[in-house]
Formats: structure tokens, sequence, C-alpha cells
């Protein structure tokens, strides 16, 4: 487990404060949102990566800190992406998939499914304090399936142990960060990502290149929000952990 060098406690306290809230322009519910995230491209069979979630606030429509798997320009899959994702999120519950409150959840999009959110209970309060894993690797046996397991590294505690089935996707980009929906008063306090890995093959290995950090609406990526890059230099190439990323709004 890697604790995040060169912060103090008495800063760290400060940084988990919750910012003001703000007015911002990222789409609806359904599309065209903003994103504070870093992407590596590539032939991976899953992803590794461990986060100190946070208490999130939905704003209008929604926020959440995750992971992604997926397979862009896919000829079989809605809007030609197939994707799984974990995280913690919290999405007004004025939508479908909102519950007002800071949750775990694992997400996907197939051709034959379209999009799917499956709720995995509140975040605890002791997991804010605490690195959670986030896990999403392809089946050994199925290639179709991708495990998604959320786990707790200090105590080797499984949390969530779930199968996205009926996915035959080949990605081909691996991201991770934040994404934020609507268009005002969302709030969340800095989280961070470390013993960032890709999969393949079943054998996880530590990020060792930069990847591609977009901040704001994408694919343009005019800036923040929300807020994300390599924390204090510790970027994957230049740290033994796959470096250590952060995101914040708003």
């Amino acid at each position: 487990m890697h604790i995040v060098d060169g912060v103090t406690a008495l800063a760290l306290a400060v940084l988990l404060t919750a910012c003001s809230g703000q007015t911002y322009s990222c789409g609806t519910a359904s599309g065209n949102h903003c994103y504070g995230v870093v992407s590596w491209t590539g032939t991976p069979t899953g992803f590794s990566l461990q986060m100190t979630p946070a208490a999130l606030t939905s704003g209008d429509i929604g926020i959440d800190d995750e992971g992604w798997l997926i397979q862009y320009s896919s000829s079989t899959c809605s809007g030609g992406v197939c994707w799984v994702e974990t995280g913690v999120d919290n999405t007004n519950p004025t939508y479908s998939n909102g519950y007002g409150t800071t949750v775990y959840f694992w997400a996907s999009g197939t051709a034959d499914a379209g999009f799917q959110f499956y709720y995995l209970g509140d975040v605890p309060s002791g997991d804010f304090t605490q690195w959670i894993q986030f896990d999403v690797n392809q089946d050994s046996t199925t290639p179709s399936t991708w495990n998604v397991t959320i786990s707790r590294p200090a105590s080797s505690e499984v949390v969530y142990k779930q199968a996205c089935t009926d996915n035959p996707m080949t990605p081909n980009t691996a991201t991770e960060g934040q994404e934020l929906a609507g268009t005002n008063n969302a709030q969340a306090p800095i989280v961070f990502f470390t013993n960032n890995a890709e999969i393949k093959a079943s054998k996880k290995t530590d990020r060792t290149t930069d990847g591609t950090v977009c901040k704001g609406p994408s694919p343009a990526c005019p800036g923040a929000p929300p807020n994300a890059g390599w924390w204090a230099g510790e970027t994957p190439s230049t740290s033994p952990h796959g470096g250590t990323f952060f995101t914040d709004c708003c």
C-alpha cells in the first residue's frame, strides 16, 4: 500500500474538505460530460488502481470517481463504444440511478444491453479514510465476462465481487479519474489514485508511462472543471507505484 508522499496530516485535512460550489457546463444526464482523467491506450485485458474515496455532492445531476476499461471504435456496441467501469458515484435522486449519497457501483455498456448501472451500497464512512482497490479484468475461461472487484488492501477484505457478462469487447483504452455531469453545485474533495496498473493476460504491471490527461469537456479538454493531474510530480515514469493521480471539483 502506497502512502501519498509529501503530504502532511494538516495539509491533507485541508485538502479533504469540500470546495465551494460553482456553475459549469457539463451536459445532460446522458452525455456531453466533463472529465478530469488520465488515459492509456494499448491492448489491456484489465486495470487495477487504489483510490482514497471521498464523500461526493451530486449537484443538479452527478459526479463520480472511477476507472474505465473501454473499447473505442467497436462495430458491435452502441455508439461504437463498449466498456466496463467501477468506482464511487453520487447522482441526484431525480435520475434513474440516483441515490443522493456516495455509493459503490459498477456499470457497463454493450450492444445488447446498452447502458447498465449496478448499485453496490453506500460507501461506509470508514472507507473515506483508507485506500480502496478497484479491479476489472477479463475472466480466464469466458472472454466475454469481466470480473469487477472492490477490496480493502489493508485488510485483504473483498467488499464486492461482481461479473459483467455478455460483453465481447476487445479493450484498447483504460482511463481513471472523475466524471462530472450537469450545470451547478457538485462538490468533490481531493481524491488520490495510486498503484495504477495494467492487467494483460492476468499479469498485473505497474504503469510506467504517463498517459494522456484530459480536463473539461471531452474530446477538446479545454480545462477544468473537474481539476485533475499528477500529484507533486509523482508520474508513472518517475515513481515505483504507477504514479499518484488526483481529482477534485468544483
